[in-house]
């Protein structure tokens, strides 16, 4: 077994980790219980044995018998062996400088449900360490290599060491600005809330100083005078690695390079570099892969993420459960959950919150002002960007999460402040002469109503496809941060002056450069009030069920009901609740049925090869909840 500690990883799995409070805390995560820092203190300390192996000289007798199978050495007396070596499996290795090999014995497995017997054949190893039970054949050059048990190298040109390996960490990348000014540093455990809480908060100066000085002394704690090849990792196919930690499991294959990088994979969440892909200055976490010629350089992929079928990465950070996918991102902070599978580009975006999608052909940062590329974008959680629209900076969504900008819209620089909103190019032109022709029509509290169906697949998408254990990601999209979101909005709604047809930013704050029928807010109102109800009532019916699990929400609660139920009791809120459920379980089954319409109107055949609304498992899971919440009512009226 490897001293370094073959039972842990590199970025070990201690549990979902929360937001951190500050930069304080940040500056205390960074390095903690990294096994590349202890590699690297092992490395040190016992140069020559740093797999911690039983060596010994090889015998006169071992020497003919490798000569005679065309091995060769420099001298060998550099060269040391396990105490049950067998000489016979080395065939046609030079050996340079002082070099360590295991015990060759057994199979090993080089690809799933393949094994190869172990042993070194056709390679040159310059002042490397080899443990038990690895196969290495077909090298051509490997310097300063420690090469774990049960490891496999094979057609490799070179893996190689610059003797000061510090595997993708020793930077730090500006996310959300191409020119910088919100620099994150790299290190092991970084997670989407590290770095959104690191880029955002530029005025703690001592807090970022904190974090730089952290880092530094992280760096040099892991800085390695060799490469890492981990337990059973497989690197095959490829023809340049250089300076890179291949942790356990790990699968390198026909990569076309693997330079100075970290890929953090375990035994049972393994990474993968393969079909072409080249990766540089880079961290792939436990589960994070990068395929298909993809590229990927001066990035962080935080676990199970992915860049494929051509997508290229650069000097950004991509969130758990995030795919890349043909498209571009560049100088950016991906959270979880988004859908990035279509030739499409973002720059320069702050969006630690994810859970959106880039349609085909969307360009979210046309951030090219004839001047320097300084201007950034904060798109909200869950936007949806839909096909062939161009996104201006600098621009603001935040405070204006699951919404969509459609098909072929053009928006201008601008600050959004309505959830759930619909922004699209105007149907019709406006007799208004105020509203100027690049406007586009916001429609907010769209997606409340229109897309009910579209926020409840959400909420059992992210359930089911959250394949991250180290991130803390929140599923449900009604939730207090966004509630609070939604009453604000509601509140500007309310708050007009006058009466007028088509509403602007300077009447109604928040709606940018867009305008507002007022038809369209009377609307707005009337939903997101139901939606405040609601969130308010299922508080309250958990209050009385003695499981409320977020301190403060009863209070607000009671506020919301105080206000949109009032001189109202207990019994009568419960049943206004029942009343909401039905009506938005209704709303996600019209939202689908009136797809199932269309759909059969237009193509032939549609409803053979379509789910019906009633079967569908979004609209019985509504329908269910339904179900569920009149149980619960039953108990508490009881």
């Amino acid at each position: 077994m490897s001293a370094v500690g073959a039972a842990t990883d590199a970025l070990p799995c201690l549990g979902r980790v929360p937001p951190p409070a500050d930069l304080a805390e940040v500056a205390r995560r960074i390095g903690a219980a990294s096994e590349m820092v202890e590699a690297a203190r092992i490395a040190a300390k016992r140069p020559d044995n740093i797999l911690g192996l039983l060596l010994r000289a090889l015998t006169p007798q071992e020497i003919a018998v490798l000569e005679a199978a065309g091995c060769r050495a420099d001298r060998w007396s550099d060269v040391q062996v396990a105490e049950d070596f067998d000489c016979f499996r080395m065939r046609r290795v030079t050996l340079r400088g002082r070099c360590a090999i295991g015990r060759c014995a057994g199979d090993v497995e080089v690809m799933p449900g393949i094994r190869l017997p172990s042993g070194l054949a056709d390679c040159t190893l310059v002042d490397c360490q080899v443990g038990n039970g690895c196969l290495i054949e077909n090298v051509r050059f490997a310097a300063k290599l420690v090469v774990e048990r049960e490891a496999v190298l094979l057609d490799i040109g070179a893996i190689t060491c610059s003797g000061k390996a510090t595997f993708g960490l020793a930077q730090e990348r500006s996310l959300g600005c191409e020119t910088g000014g919100r620099e994150v540093p790299f290190w092991c455990g970084l997670t989407v809330d590290d770095a959104a809480l690191v880029a955002r908060t530029r005025a703690d100066k001592a807090g970022l100083e904190a974090v730089r000085a952290a880092h530094a002394a992280y760096i040099a704690s892991l800085t390695s005078p060799v490469a890492w090849v981990r337990r059973a990792a497989r690197v095959v196919h490829t023809e340049r690695v250089h300076d890179a930690w291949i942790g356990a499991g790990a699968v390198i294959d026909h990569a076309l390079e693997v330079e100075d990088v970290a890929v953090l994979s375990t035994a049972d969440e393994p990474a993968r570099i393969a079909g072409g892909a080249a990766v540089t200055q880079a961290v792939l976490q436990p589960g994070a892969h990068a395929t298909g010629g993809s590229i990927v350089r001066r990035s962080v992929l935080c676990e199970h993420a992915a860049v494929e079928e051509h997508g290229c990465v650069e000097s950004s950070v991509i969130g758990p459960n995030t795919a890349v996918a043909k498209g571009e991102v560049t100088a950016s902070l991906v959270g979880p959950f988004v859908g990035f599978h279509h030739q499409s580009l973002l720059i320069a975006a702050f969006w630690p919150e994810g859970k959106g999608n880039i349609a085909y052909g969307a360009m979210v940062g046309s951030n090219h002002t004839g001047r320097a590329p300084d201007q950034e974008i904060w798109p909200g959680e869950g936007t949806f960007w839909g096909l062939g629209c161009a996104v201006r900076l600098p621009a603001d969504f935040s405070e204006s999460p699951y919404s969509v900008v459609q098909m072929g819209c053009s928006t201008l620089p601008q600050k959004v402040r309505f959830p759930f909103s619909l922004i699209s190019v105007p149907v019709e032109a406006l007799a208004d002469e105020r509203v100027p022709r690049a406007y586009n029509e916001i429609v907010p509290a769209w997606g409340l109503w229109a897309n009910a169906y579209g926020i409840v697949r959400a909420e059992l998408k992210f359930a089911a496809r959250d394949r991250s254990r180290r991130h803390s990601i929140e599923y449900k999209v009604l939730r207090p941060g966004i509630m609070r979101l939604v009453k604000q909005a509601r509140d500007r709604l309310n708050n007009v002056i006058g009466a007028k047809q088509v509403w602007l930013e300077d009447d109604i704050d928040g709606l940018g450069r867009n305008f507002l029928r007022d038809e369209s807010r009377r609307k707005a109102i009337q939903v997101y009030d139901r939606a405040l109800v609601r969130y308010a009532l299922r508080i309250l019916l958990g209050e009385r069920e003695g499981r409320l699990t977020i301190a403060g929400s009863a209070e607000i609660a009671h506020e919301l009901a105080d206000e949109l139920l009032p001189a109202t009791t207990f019994d009568e809120r419960m049943r206004r609740l029942l009343e909401i459920e039905r009506a938005n379980a209704q709303l996600v089954e019209e939202s689908k049925q009136r797809d199932d319409e269309r759909g059969a109107r237009i193509i032939p055949g549609y409803a053979d090869a379509h789910v019906a609304a009633a079967a569908d498992k979004v609209v019985r899971s509504a329908w269910d909840r339904v179900r569920r919440t009149e149980e619960r009512v039953a108990k508490v009226l009881g």
